[in-house]
């Protein structure tokens, strides 16, 4: 079963070089892209995101806002919080002093103050409630200095309706496409306020919380990406305390507008400032980096070190920066900062006009990316080697990655780039594994192929080493089958240019005085060659021994060579037929060099013409007429085929006049083997390693004489 298994899975990753399982697994890919938020990709999602901020984060040039923060040093000279209302009034008349175009209390006085009449009146009830009457009221003094100025109170959203919880005083009065935007906002059921007496002071009221699909959606990564600008408090619409702030600072030019699009909100407006939003009224925040001068302590202010002139024309925040005391909140710039210094950046990001954008479009939009970088790798990569297919997809990847960081750059857009490389991944791996799988198959099929291909080699060369046994075995060895010769002697050479080769040569003696010698050349090389060279061979010693003259036998072998020609070879051959006691030679030329003849350290040519013929079976039916010459003794007759003087060092050929000069080249005296070996050398050093161009084939005679003759 494990064997089906692995050949079924196999055959299925094969099929169409792995394009079918690499199309599901693009498909899967598109379903988690679709649903990336539901998936444990949403985190990377996130994070890339949180990259380009960290990379080009927003220039921060100028100072809209600033935070009156009370800090550690704040409450080591005014003591804990809460302080009296008397000395946040304090805080506030100070500040408004400058006057600054609004101040936004970051903070809930949902309880009345401990030094107020009515709570002192529950905590000491021995009081004389004529003594009572006559202390001043903190939450009068407080709402009076609210009263004077632009002032904004914070408001707590509550998705439940708790004990204490009550409407906020000071919604909008007209917000533009409202009621159409009413489903998408985010709704709260109850809302935290200040006391009565203060709201009713305050110019404004915002809600300082996020969303409920922030809550769940981001803080609990750790992370604060997005806040909403406007929300329903018990059906009642509310700005965000920086956005009430700058409604408040323009007037009567701060109305607030909305942009409707099919998906829901697109663009909040507050007077002539927006920004473009989510669907439900959400600003993506782009963070600029943190930055200590947006900060004056509460002491300083309180103390008079601080000018009011540096409120003037400002937006003031007045928050918490002291441990225990604030909301830290983590950007994606990585700071830390306390919940306070949010609002400066929705205030800032508001005057500039710039905010992260991922209208609903953009997903589908990452989605047909996805889709169509899948199909292009399904498309060409199994077509393409491993290392070309590589670089295919590093490249689209390259490409993918470098247009998020463009679309962030030039319009803040948040194109997820990583998700579509990421998701890819799989689906190029599956293309290269079934390209591997395949070229693995292809190199197994190669491999067999060629060890297939070494056994035949390896088969043909034992057989071609076995033929060239069997060719060298049918030549005659005269150093051993005229030792005991004295009249003459014989030396011959045959070295093939291949493994078998088409030279041959013969010597034997026809009776006790007549020895009959031959040089051949067959037409061609290799195995066709040496077996009609084996052939002629056979015959010329055959017939030569039983034909009356030379030349008969020699009309006789080509007609016996015709009979079985599909090759249409041919043969050029010298042959001759000494008279050792004579030294009379009669001979045959067919096609072939006549020899050449060392008489007295002159080399003289054998007038050959007379007993010239063209190659054996070149025409068919030639009447072959043998010549006849005389040896003197002491004659050495040279043989040769082309493989001599045609041998080439590559520039020019070896020629007649090169073996002439090695014949004569010795001064000593030498045996015929070692001369035949001389002239061997010869050629091969004139070749100087060049491949040999055809079969080398030597054979020299030398004639002593007749019978008396000196057997030295």
């Amino acid at each position: 079963m494990s064997f089906i298994s692995s050949r079924l899975t196999f055959f299925f990753v094969r099929l169409s070089q792995g394009r079918l399982l690499a199309l599901a697994l693009l498909g899967l890919a598109g379903l988690v892209l679709y649903r990336i938020e539901d998936t444990p990709l949403a985190n990377l999602h996130a994070a890339q995101f949180d990259h380009y901020q960290r990379q080009m984060p927003r220039p921060r040039e100028e100072q809209p806002a600033i935070v009156v923060e009370i800090d550690s040093r704040s409450l080591a000279e005014y003591g804990q919080w809460p302080w009296s209302r008397d000395r946040v009034a304090e805080l506030v008349e100070r500040i408004l002093a400058g006057a600054p175009l609004a101040v936004g209390l970051d903070m809930l006085f949902s309880e009345q103050d401990h030094y107020s009449p009515e709570a002192l009146a529950q905590r000491l009830p021995s009081l004389s409630p004529t003594a009572l009457q006559q202390l001043p009221n903190p939450d009068r003094h407080l709402a009076q200095v609210l009263a004077s100025g632009p002032t904004v109170l914070a408001i707590s959203g509550l998705s439940r309706q708790l004990s204490g919880s009550r409407a906020p005083q000071k919604p909008l009065t007209q917000v533009d496409q409202l009621e159409s935007a009413r489903p998408r906002l985010i709704h709260f059921a109850a809302g935290l306020t200040s006391l009565p007496i203060l709201e009713h002071a305050a110019a404004g009221e915002g809600f300082i919380n996020p969303s409920p699909e922030k809550l769940t959606a981001t803080r609990e990564r750790g992370v604060l990406r997005r806040v909403p600008t406007l929300a329903l408090i018990e059906q009642q619409p509310f700005l965000s305390l920086p956005l009430e702030m700058v409604r408040l600072a323009l007037g009567e030019e701060g109305a607030t507008r909305l942009d409707l699009g099919a998906k829901g909100i697109q663009r909040i407006h507050i007077g002539a400032y927006s920004l473009p939003t989510q669907p439900n009224g959400e600003v993506l925040l782009h963070f600029g980096k943190a930055d200590s001068h947006y900060y004056l302590s509460a002491a300083d202010v309180l103390a008079g070190r601080v000018a009011a002139e540096i409120f003037a024309s400002r937006l003031v925040l007045i928050g918490f920066n002291a441990s225990g005391l604030q909301d830290r909140i983590v950007t994606p710039l990585g700071d830390s900062l306390p919940g306070v210094d949010i609002h400066v950046q929705v205030i800032e990001s508001l005057l500039a006009g710039i905010a992260l954008q991922r209208p609903p479009w953009l997903p589908n939009l990452e989605l047909a990316a996805l889709l169509m970088s899948g199909l292009i790798l399904i498309g060409v990569i199994p077509a393409m080697r491993p290392r070309y297919a590589a670089a295919t997809f590093v490249g689209l990847s390259l490409a993918w990655v470098l247009s998020g960081y463009i679309a962030f750059k030039v319009g803040g857009w948040l194109f997820d780039s990583t998700a579509i490389v990421l998701l890819l991944s799989p689906i190029f791996m599956s293309l290269l594994s079934g390209t591997l799988i395949v070229a693995d198959n292809q190199r197994r099929s190669a491999e067999h192929a060629l060890h297939s291909s070494r056994e035949e080699a390896a088969r043909m060369s034992g057989e071609l080493d076995a033929a060239r046994r069997i060719q060298i075995g049918l030549l005659p060895n005269p150093s051993k089958d005229f030792a005991q010769e004295h009249r003459f002697e014989v030396a011959a050479l045959l070295e093939p240019a291949r493994a078998v080769g088409g030279d041959y040569y013969d010597c034997f003696t026809l009776d006790a005085r007549r020895l009959c010698f031959a040089i051949a050349d067959v037409s061609g090389k290799g195995l066709p060659a040496s077996l009609f060279m084996a052939v002629a061979k056979t015959l010329t010693g055959a017939l030569a021994r039983r034909a009356p003259d030379i030349g008969q036998a020699m009309r006789e072998v080509e007609v016996e060579l015709n009979r079985e020609n599909p090759e249409f070879l041919f043969v050029t051959a010298f042959v001759g037929v000494l008279d050792v006691e004579t030294g009379q030679l009669d001979f045959v030329r067919a096609g072939h060099d006549a020899p050449l003849l060392l008489r007295g350290g002159e080399i003289l040519r054998i007038d050959a013409e007379a007993a010239a013929g063209p190659p054996l079976c070149a025409v068919g039916d030639f009447s072959y007429q043998a010549a006849q010459t005389q040896l003197a003794p002491g004659d050495l007759l040279c043989l040769f085929t082309d493989g001599v003087t045609e041998a080439s060092n590559g520039v020019s050929l070896f020629g007649v006049d090169r073996l002439i000069d090695a014949m004569i080249a010795p001064a000593r005296e030498t045996s015929m083997q070692a001369r035949i070996e001389d002239l061997r050398d010869a050629v091969r050093n004139f070749e100087a390693g060049q491949p040999a161009a055809d079969d080398l084939t030597l054979l020299l005679l030398h004639w002593r004489g007749g019978k008396n003759v000196n057997a030295d």
